[in-house]
């Protein structure tokens, strides 16, 4: 089968493959193109601003597919095989050095500069790369930074002197209390919802942990409302070891079948189909790690009725995989 690339980048930019020019990219505009399906392929991209770096890479294809030495050989590249011979690539260049952040804080200057946090000149931490300035909260047992973050928000706890990091978290909400309590609701990602609830404590020896329990991230399960996000939400259930409430999302007759258990041998995550799989029927993607650079989707076919339920208005009645 030839293969079909489809290529994209966090930042505008041209793209020319085995020498020729291909088109423009981008995260909004991907760009498909088909490749051969033995020997090699030479990718060069070159973003339009001077946001990241330029790259050229070097993939080598065998049966229509990329081998895995060549995608872990190629640094910077993220590659999925899809069904239907789709292979999906993201270039995830170097960005460039941004000029350093200055910032004041209860009196101490504090500097930002390639994700590591400085105080007076004296190093403290490193930061997530996309980190907002944070705010200055002393607590009792030291002193902690909050800021957001893509994923929520960070906090980052110091010494009463401002000298050393004591601790870092980061969680889809914070909340810090001036006695040094801390609660962190770490989400999960996933479609329903699911989180921890943590309880921490801010010590002169740094952050202790308290507790956790499971809570929801907006306070409430966001219950799947269709055939494709209950078929989704069962198999991130079964992921995250929740088998009686993936096994809620299925018919009677499919119950007590070791579905769940089976899901978590089949894949690491579970996506949407980007791209059309070779059978029309209505089906979510079972993604399964081949390594760091690497994935395959393979699809997970479902038929669903409106039966109703406390998970949802559907359930599965029957499922295949490709």
């Amino acid at each position: 089968m030839q293969p079909t690339l489809v290529l994209s980048a966090p930042h505008a930019g041209i793209l020319t493959i085995n020498g020729r020019f291909a088109g423009e990219i981008s995260s909004d505009y991907p760009l498909l193109r088909p490749v051969g399906s033995q020997g090699a392929v030479y990718l060069d991209y070159r973003p339009l601003s001077g946001a990241c770096r330029s790259m050229a890479r070097k993939l080598v294809f065998s049966g229509g597919e990329p081998m895995q030495e060549s995608v872990e050989a190629a640094e910077d590249l993220n590659v999925i095989i899809w069904p239907g011979g789709t292979v999906e690539i993201e270039f995830t260049p170097q960005a460039r050095e941004a000029a350093p952040r200055h910032f004041l804080l209860a009196g101490h200057n504090f500097t930002l500069d390639a994700g590591v946090l400085y105080c007076e000149g004296r190093r403290l931490a490193s930061l997530p790369e996309d980190a907002q300035t944070p705010e200055y909260r002393p607590v009792s047992g030291g002193i902690a930074l909050v800021g957001r973050c893509r994923s929520g928000q960070y906090l980052l706890t110091l010494d009463d002197g401002l000298d050393r990091q004591t601790g870092f978290l980061r969680a889809h909400h914070l909340e810090v209390e001036a006695d040094g309590r801390i609660r962190a609701v770490v989400g999960a990602g996933d479609l329903v919802g699911h989180a921890t609830l943590e309880s921490w404590k801010l010590t002169p020896e740094g952050l202790m942990l308290l507790g956790s329990e499971p809570a929801w991230a907006n306070g409430q399960p966001a219950w799947p409302s269709t055939p494709g996000e209950t078929a989704r939400a069962m198999v991130e259930a079964a992921l995250a070891g929740l088998d009686a409430e993936a096994e809620g999302y299925l018919a009677p007759g499919l119950r007590s079948q070791g579905i769940p258990a089976a899901m978590r041998d089949k894949c690491s995550l579970c996506v949407e189909m980007k791209y059309a799989p070779p059978d029309c029927r209505p089906c979510v993607g079972l993604l399964q790690l081949m390594g760091e650079r690497l994935a395959r989707v393979q699809a997970l076919y479902y038929r669903a009725s409106a039966s109703g339920g406390p998970q949802g208005p559907w359930q599965i009645d029957a499922l295949e995989q490709m």
